[in-house]
């Protein structure tokens, strides 16, 4: 870790029956100098929906490590997706206490992580079914931003259009590339009309307007323009009342720094 400290993480799972059936229990405990710190909230334990023992990878900044991806499983079925835990220590966060951030999300594969100067982007795709089934599911680009400093972490959702070429350079299954529908829909789930528009004017194929109905009422391309004009209102009304409710809307941006020093995959 990147600091005179050292840090440390213990990973344990056992079998243990839910409602779900036979499930694996996995617990972790973080410390620092050998000494166990708390979460910052309720971290330290989720369920995999495999038998498989979870995976621990290094979250790194430029800098060096800043945390951990914990990788087990969180939906097991007809199709699979990942539940990952993110975990960061925090020198000092609150009343002198060194304590850990951490994050749960759900992904169609392992997220791929992108080094920043102070932490790291979390890029990762979500499984969506829409209005149809499992032939006609997308899935839909999400990005989450750590940063850290000595004193202070956030673990909060990013802005996907932001550094839009590192998705769009990922090497992934050919079913996970991007494609009009998956950006248009990451565009809707947060209120990001900057992507909706991009995805309109990049990616939209009228001989797929039957799939984008799934989604959405009238795929056309003037109705979805449409739709873009909503949001921005929607965005332009978050910004006015954002203080007094509790709406998800906030994009995490990339400091100057990190803009300077982005890189794709």
């Amino acid at each position: 870790m990147i600091s005179e400290d050292t840090y440390s993480l213990k990973v344990a799972s056992k079998e243990v029956t839910t409602s779900k059936g036979l499930e694996q229990l996995i617990s972790y405990s973080v410390y620092e100098n050998k000494k166990f710190i708390h979460s910052s909230s309720y971290g330290g334990r989720f369920f995999s929906c495999r038998q498989d023992k979870p995976k621990i990878e290094a979250i790194n900044s430029e800098k060096g490590q800043v945390g951990w991806m914990i990788v087990g499983y969180g939906i097991c079925g007809n199709t699979v997706s990942n539940r990952i835990e993110l975990v960061v220590p925090v020198k000092s966060m609150r009343g002198g206490k060194t304590l850990y951030r951490s994050e749960t999300i759900i992904a169609k594969e392992v997220p791929k992580l992108v080094s920043k100067k102070n932490g790291a982007d979390v890029w990762f795709y979500e499984q969506n079914w829409g209005n149809g089934g499992t032939a006609s599911s997308i899935f839909v680009p999400r990005k989450l931003v750590i940063r850290k400093d000595d004193h202070s972490s956030t673990i909060r959702k990013g802005d996907v259009f932001q550094d839009i070429g590192v998705l769009e350079s990922l090497k992934s299954n050919e079913w996970l590339r991007p494609n009009f529908i998956s950006l248009f829909v990451a565009g809707l789930e947060d209120a990001n009309p900057h992507l909706m528009n991009y995805a309109l004017e990049n990616y939209y194929k009228t001989e797929d307007k039957e799939w984008y109905e799934v989604y959405v009422q009238n795929g056309s391309k003037e109705e979805l323009f449409r739709l873009i004009r909503k949001v921005e209102v929607l965005r332009d009304l978050y910004e006015e009342v954002k203080g007094s409710v509790t709406w998800n809307l906030e994009l995490n941006k990339s400091s100057k720094s990190d803009a300077a020093t982005s890189t794709g995959s």
